[in-house]
């Protein structure tokens, strides 16, 4: 999952935030453990934004052909049962530019 955090959620954060779809009225204040949140509203801007950031197309090193990041997702995580099962060596997905 690891590999999937800087190329999928915190680019999608960087854009969200750059653009100001999301503004620090979006956010409640720190509750008494600390935690901040986004309102209803601003999560339902959120959550449209990543399903849209998971149907970006990108290659993926197995084919040619640009395939979204749910299907990066699929496939990674089908190499991974399968370099479980064999004992081979995992290669992680890396976002080509």
């Amino acid at each position: 999952m690891e590999e999937f955090r800087s190329p999928i959620v915190d680019s999608l954060v960087v854009i969200l935030i750059n653009k100001k779809i999301l503004k620090p009225t979006d956010f409640t204040w720190p509750n008494q453990e600390g935690g901040i949140y986004l309102h209803d509203s601003a999560r339902r801007v959120f959550l449209k934004q990543f399903e849209e950031r998971m149907s970006d197309e990108v290659t993926h090193w197995e084919g040619k052909e640009p395939v979204s990041y749910r299907r990066v997702i699929q496939r990674q995580v089908q190499q991974y049962k399968y370099c479980l099962q064999e004992r081979a060596a995992y290669e992680p997905f890396l976002r080509s530019t």
